[in-house]
């Protein structure tokens, strides 16, 4: 049988290319067996655009995490010298945080290292949009790149979500200035507005520790922003799709960067160019950490659905969990779902032996 593996992340546990190695290594014994690494803005961009371009140098730099706190981090200068591509789950994700602050956490690190992006000679930079612990639309990542952000006093704001509540005008000439010349692509995981009923705080706020209170905190600070944005750029932002993606960092690039936004998902695979193969296969395999709602958003795994339904072929979606009542509302005609937690004795061992039960999986898989 020929499986092609398109593996994501199980977060928490296994990188999408971690994920694809344990698959490949134990499938490849009885099948022929082809293997992409994928993501959608997420964690693993990176590691997908590495896979494609393997003479791409990993860049070490210092920047800002959500919570302030100077980390050591990377963007990737693809093999051209001229693009760079940043990951905002590296930058300011919610990784192993202890402690969450939705209100004060801050994106600033981001436009830390697209200036450091421009300065190795990037002229084209696709950010990689999903996993963070922020919530601030991008407001600290314009404030890098040279943004003033001003109350209606005139007093410059401090950092954070909450501080734009009392968001007046804002002068964003040093910004662009600062990034003349250069072309910011934001990829993202999710279709999701900033505003609305599936906007960033209502949908995604919950998951960077924002109590329902704190929900309609951002929803209004977003709101503002929203509005400043407008008035000073011209783009409208509120409505536009993906503007949620990565605590609306994607409204911060499409708003005040003059970026385009597009599904990272789309965007990688186009990139893979992986018709040829999925013509090739008699079966696709995706994984993802959760299978929810929140997968028919944009992210990865959606992808490969929408591409293996377009060429009628089968395919086995493996991830930790799975909510069932939100995969019934979904017509997903030639797809079986594989739960690492039924291949251990809780879901909190399915988590900590992710690898041991993706071979348990393979184990499974009879041609």
């Amino acid at each position: 049988m020929n499986i092609l593996l398109l593996p994501g992340a199980f977060k928490g546990s296994l990188s999408a290319l971690q994920a694809g190695q344990i698959l490949s290594k134990n499938l490849s014994v009885h099948h022929k067996v082809r293997m992409f690494p994928i993501a959608d803005g997420g964690d693993g961009f990176i590691d997908c655009l590495r896979t494609l371009d393997p003479k791409a140098k990993l860049i070490s730099v210092r920047a800002k995490d959500a919570f302030l706190q100077t980390k050591q981090t990377s963007f990737l200068l693809l093999s051209d010298g001229k693009t760079a591509a940043l990951e905002t789950a590296r930058i300011c994700g919610l990784g192993n945080a202890q402690k969450l602050d939705p209100l004060g956490s801050s994106s600033l690190g981001v436009g830390q290292v697209i200036l450091q992006a421009i300065k190795h000679g990037a002229k084209k930079i696709y950010i990689g949009l999903g996993g963070v612990a922020c919530n601030d639309g991008g407001s600290g990542m314009t404030v890098a790149c040279g943004a003033q952000l001003f109350d209606k006093t005139g007093q410059q704001l401090p950092l954070g979500a909450e501080p734009l509540l009392r968001l007046d005008h804002a002068d964003f000439s040093a910004l662009s200035q600062n990034l003349k010349g250069v072309q910011i692509i934001g990829c993202a995981d999710v279709i999701n507005p900033l505003l609305g009923p599936k906007s960033s705080a209502k949908v995604f706020g919950p998951q960077k520790g924002a109590s329902p209170a704190q929900v309609k905190l951002l929803d209004l600070a977003m709101a503002r922003w929203a509005r400043v944005l407008q008035s000073t750029t011209g783009r409208k932002v509120a409505h536009t799709p993906s503007t949620a993606a990565a605590g609306a960092i994607a409204t911060g690039i499409y708003g005040a960067l003059d970026g385009e936004l597009l599904l990272g998902a789309n965007f990688l695979l186009q990139k893979a160019k992986l018709d040829k193969h999925v013509q090739w296969a008699d079966l696709l395999i995706t994984s993802e950490g959760k299978l929810d709602a929140q997968t028919f958003y944009g992210k990865a795994p959606l992808a490969v659905l929408k591409l293996a339904h377009t060429h009628h072929k089968p395919v086995l979606f493996i991830c930790g969990t799975a909510d069932w009542k939100a995969l019934a509302k979904q017509k997903l005609p030639h797809v079986c779902v594989a739960e690492l937690a039924d291949f251990a004795t809780s879901v909190e061992n399915a988590k900590k032996y992710a690898g041991k039960c993706l071979t348990r999986v393979c184990k499974n898989i009879v041609g």
